[in-house]
Formats: structure tokens, C-alpha cells, sequence
């Protein structure tokens, strides 16, 4: 057998391997609502995920029907490797329409054996007729709350793009108002929403912004620039070539009253929503033995705060009986959908250096809420350990880290030859890991095309390089109605765009294609209705003409991002 052969036969067995240690562990499904709550004349996306090892089980969602109208769905799988071990993860993607307001409830869905949470969404009462009325069929609102926020705590800003016509292409400029920091929160939702009896696709971003002063503080105007389909841009033919309609639309900026830091509050100041300070240990209740070190740590955790405005936590004297040695804090910033979580984690080394108790004093940190308007503490309770003699002795401790005495040049130079082997030995290790790794990868490129990694037969000719060929290919399968040839072309056409790498099926071109501008947002949902029609009956039905009318003259990455410059526009609405 050939080295390739060996190495794809080791890639064959580690992968088979991770995937029987993911099917022994426990199957769980998890759902949450995208967003919460909603309007009545809104949708919603439903998100539902299990770890792979189902057996192929679909979602039930009927316990869905009765409460919601499905307008759609779609699925992926993502599979993660971290530290040699592979995650497979599928996930299900569901866009509700409610049929009414109020409290409705989704679920327990159950896939298989697994079995999710009931799932509870706020639907709040459409605005009535005539509450909003653009004069255009697109247009941008914007809105922040509180009205009023504490100088350095969070403010969440919205902006939201309605469009009832189809985008060519379209950006959306910074927001960056001075004198404060802002974050990113989430990703962008999409979602429908009628106003006056039209249909309005929504684009919603949210920021959270940190006033860095007390006073006046101004949200600038985002402006939108777009280029639109002309309404007698109806046919396959006009649709393809249309230069479209260029607009710019421009937000109304707006200002915030930013309050100072109340008398009332402790130092260091943190307005926040909510703290929380807690510890760990290797084991609950810890157990301690003299002259053994063990690690203790302490996590302070806030929302509404960035992890760089978290303080440092307050180690209190242990005394000399006890040896305390703190590794470097790690600081953490993670953005949520609706608020930004800060997180500051402290890991002390003790060792005792006695038998018998020791005293842990309280650990306190003072916040400010600033929903309820009052001054908090987040605290960790005093407690008393007890410290078990060494088994050693008996009684004396094991020396102290401290106490170790130094080396000499034999142990030095023994220790150093051990140290040059183990390295030479992982190098070894990584070289054969990355060849593995390299043949596996190759062997799933080409087992995408449906080509064996070897065997007798011809091999099949190559997908064309040259992009007018491929995307004629494309055009091709849709007029024959041909849903597999139709996949099999777009994916031979994003190879052309996207060589290094290329993607790996039709849910991650979408993502390429929806990492761009809003301007592919219309030839992403053809590519979605395809990969719908593979998954749910084979492709039977399909119409190819829809794709067809949609797929545009050129695909790949921005010009900017293939030559690494700036191109001076604005950014795209849907960064990659």
C-alpha cells in the first residue's frame, strides 16, 4: 500500500473514531427564537441544534402548527476539530409567521429520541394602519433605549433597513459616534414585516455603545446606499443586465442624555445590569492536604459591561502559613444579541503549608444597577477549609514551591537533553498529523465531485476554469430543470471564484455569497430553494428558472478583499 493510501486510511480511522465517541455521548436539542419579542406582522427565525448521532431524525413540527405558520426551512451541518477532537453539529432553520398576538408557545419539539425545551414568544400587536407610511419602497428606522444611560454603561442602538424591492447591491456606513466605544452585538437578523398591506424585507443591526462622558451625546445619521431594480426590470433577460436605480438614504441622527456617576456609587464604577462573582474548585468541597498545591477560581462575570472594564479581584492575606501564587487574569469581551458580557477570571495556585483550618475572608465587589437605579454587591461567602495533614509524614508538609532547592549543572544538562528529545518528538508528531490532515482534506475535495480517491476507472474532465464556461454550466442545469446538475455546476463555478478554499457545499456558498452586500441576498435565497429541494424530496418539481433570473454576471469575493486594499466604499451589510 502506497504512503497516500496509509495516510488517508489513518485520517479514515481518527474521523470514524471521533464520530462513535460523539454518538456514545448523551443527545441533547437545543432551540431559541432569534429574536424575542417580536410584532404580530412580523417572522421569526427558529433555531434548533443536536450534536450529530440522531440517526437522521427530523425535527417534528407539528407541535409548531398551531400557533405558527411555517414560511420556510433549512438545514446544515458544521463540524469542528479543536485540539484533534471532532464535533459534528446539524442544525435546523425554521421562519415562523405567528397567528396572533400574545404568549404563544413552540415545542417541545422532538427529533428522535432527543427532546428539546417549550420555547415561549412575546408577540406584540401590529401597528395600526397608517402608523407608518415611507414614501418609497425602501427606508431606514432607527431607535435606542434608555433615553437616558449612565456615563460608561451600555445604550443599545438599532438600526433597521426595510426594503419592498429587490437590492443590486447596496452598504450601509459606520456607526461611530465620538467620545464613546461601540460594539457589534450579534449578527444581522433578517425578517418580513407589513406595513399598509405591503411586505417589507427587514435588515436589523444592533450596536451597544459606552458613553465615555457625562451630557450630551449625539448618534450620527447611518447612510444607506443602494442600487435597486428598475419595476420594468421584470424578465429573465432585463433582470440580468439592469444597471438599476442608485438611491441614498440617510437616518435622522439623534441625541442621548448621558447622567454622571451618582454620588451614592462605590469605586471602581460599574453600572451595569447585572454582576455576578463566584469561585471554583478541582473538586465541591475542596479538598486540601499540606505541602500539595491547589488551584482556586475566581470568575467575575457582568452584563453591560466589556471585560476591560471589569476591576481586578481583591486577593485578601492568607498569612504565612499558606503560599499563594496568581496567574495572569484572562479577560474576556463575548457580544450577545441584545447586551455585551464582560468576564474577568483570576486563578490563584495555593499551597498549605499546615495541617489544620484555613480561613478564606469574604470577596466582595460593588456595582451599580442601573435598572433598578441602586448599588449592588456580588460577593463570595467567607468559609473555613480544612487542611489534612501530608500522607507522607504524616505530619510535616511537602516542601514549598519556594523551597525547592536549585539544580545543579548535571541535573541542568540531563533535564535539557530530556527537553531537546520531547521536542524533537512533537515535531515528529506534528509533521504526521498535518500529512494526515492534508490527505483527508484532499480526498473530501475530490469526494465532493462524487470522484473516488483512486481507482481504475478515467478520471472525470475537470470543471472548467475560465468563469464565462462555468456560469454557463449553470444556466444550463436550470433551464433543463436539473437540481443535481444545477448544485454540481454552482459548486464547479465557485471553485472558479473561490479556489483556496473552495466551498464545501451549497449552505456554505450562501454564506460567501450573503458575506458580500445585500445584493446577493436575492441570488442566496434562489441557492436555498435548491439545497431545500435536494433535502426534501430529492429535487423532484424543481424550477430551475427562478435561480436562472437570479444568478448574477459574476461571483467571489469583493474586489477589495482579492487585492487586500481599501476601496474606500462603505462596507457591506453582510461582512464575511
Amino acid at each position: 500500500m502506497n504512503p497516500g493510501a496509509l495516510l488517508l486510511a489513518g485520517a479514515a480511522v481518527t474521523v470514524a473514531a471521533a464520530l462513535t465517541l460523539g454518538e456514545a455521548r448523551a443527545q441533547t436539542l437545543g432551540a431559541r427564537f432569534e429574536r424575542n419579542p417580536i410584532r404580530a406582522d412580523e417572522t421569526v427565525r427558529l433555531i434548533v441544534e443536536a450534536d450529530a448521532g440522531a440517526g437522521g431524525a427530523q425535527p417534528d413540527v407539528e407541535p409548531l402548527r398551531r400557533d405558527f405558520e411555517i414560511l420556510g426551512q433549512s438545514s446544515s451541518t458544521q463540524i469542528t476539530i479543536e485540539n484533534g477532537r471532532q464535533s459534528v453539529r446539524i442544525q435546523w432553520i425554521f421562519e415562523l409567521a405567528p397567528k396572533r398576538p400574545g404568549r404563544l408557545t413552540a415545542g417541545p419539539l422532538r427529533a428522535g429520541a432527543m427532546t428539546g425545551p417549550a420555547l415561549v414568544l412575546e408577540v406584540l400587536p401590529a401597528p395600526a394602519a397608517g402608523e407608518a407610511s415611507p414614501a418609497r419602497g425602501v427606508f431606514i428606522e432607527t431607535d435606542f433605549e434608555p433615553e437616558e444611560v449612565y456615563v460608561q454603561a451600555q445604550l443599545t442602538y438599532t438600526v433597521r433597513i426595510y426594503r419592498a424591492v429587490e437590492f443590486l447591491e447596496a452598504s450601509l456606513s459606520d456607526f461611530a459616534p465620538e467620545n464613546a466605544v461601540t460594539h457589534r452585538l450579534g449578527k444581522d437578523t433578517t425578517y418580513t414585516r407589513t406595513i399598509e398591506g405591503r411586505r417589507y424585507r427587514v435588515i436589523e443591526r444592533r450596536f451597544a455603545v459606552f458613553p465615555q462622558a457625562s451630557g450630551r451625546l449625539v448618534l450620527p445619521a447611518v447612510r444607506l446606499e443602494a442600487r435597486i431594480a428598475e419595476a420594468g426590470a421584470a424578465s429573465a433577460l432585463n433582470r440580468l443586465f439592469a444597471e438599476g436605480r442608485r438611491i441614498r438614504l440617510v437616518s435622522q441622527p439623534a441625541e442621548v442624555t448621558v447622567k454622571p456617576r451618582p454620588p451614592a456609587a462605590a469605586t471602581p464604577w460599574l453600572p451595569a445590569r447585572a454582576v455576578v462573582l463566584a469561585e471554583e474548585w478541582p473538586e465541591d468541597p475542596p479538598r486540601l492536604v499540606a505541602g500539595e498545591p491547589v488551584t482556586r477560581t475566581l470568575r467575575l462575570g457582568a452584563t453591560g459591561l466589556t471585560g476591560e472594564q471589569l476591576p481586578p479581584i481583591d486577593l485578601p492575606d492568607l498569612g504565612s502559613s499558606v503560599r499563594v501564587y496568581p496567574d495572569q487574569p484572562a479577560i474576556v469581551t463575548r457580544s450577545g444579541q441584545d447586551a455585551v458580557h464582560g468576564e474577568r477570571v483570576q486563578r490563584i495556585a495555593m499551597v498549605p503549608g499546615t495541617a489544620g483550618e484555613l480561613m478564606l475572608p469574604e470577596l466582595r465587589v460593588q456595582w451599580w444597577d442601573v435598572e433598578a437605579e441602586a448599588p449592588r454587591i456580588a460577593r463570595i461567602p467567607a468559609r473555613t477549609l480544612a487542611v489534612a495533614a501530608s500522607p507522607a509524614t504524616g505530619e510535616a508538609p511537602r516542601p514549598a514551591l519556594a523551597d525547592v532547592p536549585e539544580a545543579g549543572p548535571a541535573e541542568l544538562e540531563a533535564a535539557d537533553s530530556d527537553r531537546r528529545l520531547w521536542q524533537g518528538f512533537s515535531a515528529a508528531l506534528a509533521v504526521v498529523w498535518l500529512a494526515t490532515l492534508g490527505a483527508l482534506l484532499h480526498a473530501r475535495g475530490r469526494l465532493r465531485r462524487g470522484t473516488p480517491p483512486s481507482s481504475g476507472q478515467p478520471m472525470p474532465p475537470a470543471p472548467p476554469r475560465n468563469p464565462t464556461a462555468a456560469r454557463r454550466r449553470v444556466l444550463e442545469a436550470c433551464r433543463g430543470a436539473s437540481p443535481r446538475a444545477a448544485r454540481d455546476a454552482l459548486l464547479d463555478w465557485a471553485e472558479v471564484a473561490w479556489p483556496e478554499p473552495p466551498p464545501r457545499d451549497l449552505a456554505d456558498l450562501v454564506a460567501r455569497i450573503r458575506g458580500g452586500s445585500i445584493a446577493g441576498e436575492p441570488f442566496a435565497e434562489a441557492v436555498l430553494d435548491l439545497d431545500r429541494a435536494l433535502w426534501s424530496a430529492g429535487g423532484a418539481g424543481w424550477n430551475g428558472e427562478s435561480l436562472a433570473t437570479r444568478l448574477p454576471r459574476e461571483i467571489g469575493p469583493p474586489p477589495d478583499r482579492r487585492t487586500g486594499g481599501a476601496t474606500g466604499g462603505l462596507p457591506s451589510l453582510h461582512p464575511a
